[in-house]
């Protein structure tokens, strides 16, 4: 049978979500949790590989067994041997069909900018930038990277295949100095969300028009904008499936 796992996890913990030949990751804790639960290996497969420092919120993964463990039971256990850095938020068991990551029609990433005084205990998880940023220009160059796209500019490294996305909704919210960025699309490109932050940002401070985004897109070469934010302000926040 296929358990599907809805988690959160503190990714500044982890050396990213997929298993690592050293360094520790969420995918290898939470399989050395489930081998010992199930008295046998357990492969989980993921909606999406975050990189070293990113946090998420509504990551999804799944796994298969032979044993079947109440969903609530296995809830509980589990939680209780990969605490206080992973949360299981709910256990499913679903078709074998599912697929966390092939089965994924969209997914949401947050990213959270403060324009308040440095917090070092906070550095972790959010990006510290100062206050002289022009939200209103911010806010006209997101509006060119809704739609489908090309997005060749923002992706870091060479993909082989398409490199076009849909992006469904790309917004902004402001409470209490932290800018929470909110995008949602069908795909996203290795680093493809960090890129677009760190080009907001350098229209917030006026080194970019908001029309330079569309500029930058249409010229199909990172070199265009070689520039990444942090992974600290990034948030997995939800996978979407039908």
């Amino acid at each position: 049978m296929r358990y599907k796992l809805t988690m959160a996890y503190d990714g500044s913990k982890f050396h990213g979500f997929q298993r690592q030949t050293l360094d520790m990751s969420v995918q290898q804790k939470l399989e050395e949790a489930l081998a010992l639960i199930f008295k046998d290996k357990i492969i989980i497969h993921g909606a999406g590989r975050t990189d070293a420092g990113v946090h998420a919120l509504g990551q999804v993964a799944h796994f298969d067994s032979d044993q079947e463990i109440p969903c609530a039971n296995l809830k509980r256990v589990l939680n209780k041997r990969i605490y206080p850095y992973i949360y299981i938020k709910d256990v499913e068991i679903v078709d074998n069909k599912f697929h966390a990551q092939k089965s994924a029609i969209k997914k949401e990433y947050h990213y959270k900018v403060s324009i308040n005084e440095y917090d070092p205990l906070l550095n972790d998880y959010y990006l510290f930038f100062h206050d002289r940023i022009d939200i209103t220009k911010i806010r006209a160059a997101m509006k060119y990277i809704v739609g489908t796209h090309d997005f060749k500019s923002f992706a870091k490294i060479n993909k082989k295949g398409s490199t076009v996305r849909t992006i469904e909704s790309f917004t902004l919210d402001i409470k209490d100095g932290i800018l929470t960025f909110k995008i949602i699309g069908n795909g996203f490109l290795y680093n493809m969300v960090r890129i677009i932050i760190s080009l907001m940002l350098k229209v917030g401070e006026g080194k970019f028009e908001p029309s330079h985004i569309q500029e930058i897109l249409d010229q199909k070469n990172r070199k265009a904008a070689p520039y990444v934010a942090r992974p600290n302000g990034l948030y997995l926040y939800k996978v979407y499936y039908e």
